[in-house]
């Protein structure tokens, strides 16, 4: 019997030589658990699918980045099962990290906050818990929603740090096994966009205890996975998931396999459960997550502008949105074979749209150190949630990281030393300071 619990627990904690970065998901103190003074501990038994991490107080995600070579921009958050009290890290984390890199997919492990443990066996302490689920839901209730925030989290910080491990924002997915699958489905119906994993993959899940039930409107394609003789009996609660999906209309895919039990994970019985991952793989190839992205173009930096601003100027509600128009009075540019100054005389003539997003329209001149006069039209968005917008607007200085701002800009320069721009085209980020606007350009190669 104590076979049938095995890969309920699965080790996140990834300090293999495959690891390359174990980052931690808050500054500080995890919010909603500072008062926690237990210490995280690993329990390593062969006889039950490899290590177990149990007492998780301070959630963090392991990197296990592929081959450059074989990188394709996809990448997928893993959540190991273990009844929100235990964390099997091999079977259900490190071992699918390992397979997903070798299919060039960025895996990152995810270690999240479960409820405490008061023994050195988690094992045995949550094997006695099992056989009252509710009261064991009861238990999980407080910890499921510290969870999900972690979850929540890893997804943002991915999305956020996408440069940095070379993954498309847009192909960043999540999958979970067993209580690990719960957790990706609450992530997946309570997040906000920028939480939201583009794709789910929720293994043998728990439906019951998942927070949220509403299914994205975006396509988000779902992989589902189960046994019959699931010894838990969440067949049905996978099946339950996937007809949610397929009434909401979205992509879906369903394997119930007739053996397996429940937390077959990555382990090999020698029956078909063994090739689950595979079908996983055609499925991830089916949604072309797993075919690598073709070369960005390449992009060298120009220069960067300081561009002095006045006070707005409100024109108020047109049919457009709400009309702003921002006098430029100065400034100063600088790149590798360019500097100046920004001349006086320009504005940003621009829209905040209804939804709160800025249209940027700023046109003016710029007159290099050599007396050529340029011109700038730089059209563009300001992207950021109506808290982060409010202050901006107040002058409050903001992490660039909580919005987006980007330019398309369009220069203009007489015959000469500079005529190559009229020929160009540009790329540029914004950080909005209090009383200045900071633009990077970078031209396309």
């Amino acid at each position: 019997m104590k076979k049938i619990f095995t890969c309920i627990l699965g080790v996140l904690l990834g300090y293999t030589a495959h690891a390359q970065e174990v980052i931690r998901l808050y500054k500080g103190k995890a919010p909603g658990s500072e008062s926690w003074t237990w210490q995280e501990s690993v329990l390593t038994n062969a006889n039950w699918g490899g290590r177990t991490a149990y007492n998780i107080v301070d959630p963090t995600i392991t990197a296990y980045l592929p081959n450059p070579n074989k990188a394709n921009g996809t990448a997928i958050v893993v959540a190991p099962g273990g009844a929100f009290h235990t964390l099997s890290i091999d079977n259900e984390g490190v071992d699918v990290a390992k397979w997903l890199n070798e299919r060039g997919i960025a895996a990152f492990v995810l270690k999240y906050r479960v409820a405490r443990s008061f023994t050195d066996n988690p094992i045995t302490e949550i094997m006695g818990k099992m056989g009252n689920m509710k009261a064991l839901d009861q238990e999980n209730a407080a910890v499921i929603p510290l969870a999900t925030q972690d979850g929540r989290k890893a997804i943002q910080y991915i999305r956020q740090n996408a440069d940095k491990f070379h993954v498309n924002p847009n192909k960043i997915g999540m999958m979970g096994f067993s209580a690990g699958g719960t957790l990706t489905m609450s992530v997946v119906y309570t997040a906000n966009d920028a939480e939201r994993p583009n794709f789910v993959a929720p293994i043998y899940a728990y439906e019951k205890a998942i927070l949220g039930n509403k299914v994205p409107t975006q396509p988000t394609p779902i992989f589902v996975a189960a046994a019959s003789d699931d010894q838990l009996g969440f067949t049905l609660h996978s099946s339950s998931i996937y007809s949610k999906w397929t009434q909401a209309k979205q992509p879906a895919e369903l394997h119930i396999y007739e053996k397996g039990g429940h937390g077959f994970g990555m382990s090999k019985k020698n029956i078909p459960t063994d090739t689950w991952v595979e079908r996983f793989g055609d499925w991830l190839q089916l949604h072309g997550l797993t075919t690598p992205e073709p070369p960005a173009p390449g992009l060298a930096f120009f220069c960067e502008i300081k561009v002095l601003l006045s006070e707005a100027l409100t024109v108020g509600q047109t049919p457009h949105g709400l009309r702003r128009i921002i006098p430029i009075v100065g400034g100063t540019f600088e790149g590798p074979s360019i500097k100046g100054e920004v001349l006086s005389g320009g504005a940003d003539w621009q829209i905040v749209r209804s939804d709160g997003v800025a249209e940027l329209d700023a046109n003016y001149q710029i007159k290099t150190d050599d007396g050529v006069i340029i011109y700038v039209k730089n059209n563009g968005l300001r992207v950021a949630s109506p808290e982060i917008a409010a202050k901006i607007a107040k002058g409050e200085n903001v992490d660039p990281s909580q919005y987006y701002f980007r330019t398309i800009p369009k220069l203009e320069a007489p015959k000469g030393k500079y005529d190559w721009v009229n020929n160009s085209l540009f790329l540029c980020k914004g950080i909005r300071k209090p009383d200045h606007v900071l633009i990077q350009i970078w031209a396309v190669k």
